[in-house]
């Protein structure tokens, strides 16, 4: 698996409902000096996420167009669009995110991440 794969596979699984119920599950993907920039605007560190991520299980996330940049060797960024479906009523709103990796000894850790609201995004052509 490449790089890109490799990274676009641990981005989905922070996504997963399971992973994301699990503290001990998502600190394995997320570096211990972690920063997101959340929709609010406001910044969370590790702890903080890792609080709220776990509440956060009445949606389902379908990302895609994902665009993968290695900004160094041991440095890469993910763009990417999420839809988010939350709840029985079946809300619907969208986010462009973006995601920085680091590798750190021997795996890629999640080093920070910020989420926008968007409207609806046409197709790239």
């Amino acid at each position: 698996m490449n790089i890109r794969e490799e990274i676009i596979k641990m981005e989905k699984a922070l996504l997963d409902p399971e992973v994301r119920r699990s503290a001990k599950k998502v600190r394995q993907f997320l570096s211990a000096d972690f920063r997101e920039v959340g929709a609010s605007g406001t910044c969370f560190g590790l702890k903080e996420v890792i609080q709220s991520i776990s509440s956060q299980t009445d949606w389902v996330a379908i990302p895609d167009l994902w665009e993968f940049r290695q900004l160094s060797d041991d440095v890469a960024q993910l763009m990417y669009r999420v839809k988010i479906v939350r709840g029985e009523a079946g809300e619907v709103a969208h986010s462009q995110r973006s995601s920085i990796w680091r590798k750190e000894v021997d795996t890629w850790k999640l080093v920070y991440h910020q989420g926008t609201m968007v409207g609806l995004l046409e197709s790239k052509p």
